[in-house]
């Protein structure tokens, strides 16, 4: 079977790092597009891809262009990208929030076929410097959309060791991830406000609370200007457990206490 040509169209974290997975393995032709020319000289030297450069019209000879550009950006481009996209091509992104995003691709309305996506992965590194070829595997990669349309992607997400998950919609999609992953970095940086004579004495458990507070902030500040409906839901939704355990606290209710404690337990196992 001929091998795709993949567009990536941004070389951050994960744009370089789906760009390394998909030429490491010989899944697909990758072709790079970044903004700045010292990126694109970057990542050739890396040898991630077939061709790089700072022209979007590459992205009309892909069989599958991706949007990897931080959210706000993105949300710039897709007017732009959407009409170079090929007919019987597939457009799709990896921008941690969707309903923005799903909304903009269909204002643009492409002729290519349109599957949201967003790969649960990453780390505290910024552009290349986080490019990995591992980043992906055992990783949830939400896609929303029609299957059909997406099984070429789908089957590229699977093979750099990915785990396709198809949501429903981009607002079920927000939502949980709000309440998965905005939430922790939220909770990382009002950690960080602790007074500092007492974060001299912290041991792991502090660090590792506050692990994604190490993280970009422009891409931090992406998701929580593009989610804050879910966000702020979610915080409530918090805060009332947080409530709860207080008064349970309050109370000296060991037994309420230690239930909570090992429910929470035998779900951690679980992640």
């Amino acid at each position: 079977m001929k091998r795709p040509t993949v567009a990536i169209v941004g070389l951050g974290q994960i744009g370089g790092s789906f760009a390394a997975a998909l030429t490491k393995r010989r899944l697909a032709r990758v072709v790079g597009v970044t903004r700045r020319a010292e990126t694109a000289a970057r990542a050739r030297r890396m040898g991630i891809l077939a061709e790089v450069g700072t022209d979007l019209a590459a992205v009309s000879d892909a069989d599958i262009v991706v949007l990897a550009t931080p959210v706000r950006t993105l949300l710039r481009q897709i007017p732009e990208v959407a009409p170079l996209v090929a007919r019987g091509a597939l457009l799709t992104d990896v921008g941690s929030t969707k309903t923005d995003i799903v909304a903009a691709f269909r204002r643009a309305k492409p002729a290519a076929a349109v599957v949201a996506g967003h790969p649960m992965a990453g780390n505290e590194r910024a552009g290349l410097d986080g490019c990995d070829v591992n980043l992906f595997e055992r990783r949830p990669w939400v896609l929303i959309g029609e299957k059909r349309a997406g099984a070429p992607l789908e089957r590229l997400v699977a093979a750099v060791g990915a785990r396709p998950l198809w949501m429903k919609s981009p607002q079920d999609h927000d939502l949980k991830v709000a309440r998965v992953s905005h939430i922790p970095y939220l909770l990382a940086y009002a950690l960080m406000g602790t007074p500092e004579e007492a974060i001299r004495v912290c041991g792991n458990s502090f660090r590792d609370a506050t692990r994604v507070a190490a993280s970009d902030a422009d891409m931090v500040l992406d998701f929580l200007l593009t989610n804050a409906g879910p966000i702020r839901r979610s915080a409530v939704e918090l805060q009332a457990r947080l409530n709860d355990l207080l008064r349970r606290i309050d109370r000296g209710d060991a037994s309420g206490l230690r239930k909570r404690l090992v429910r929470a337990r035998r779900i951690r196992s679980k992640i």
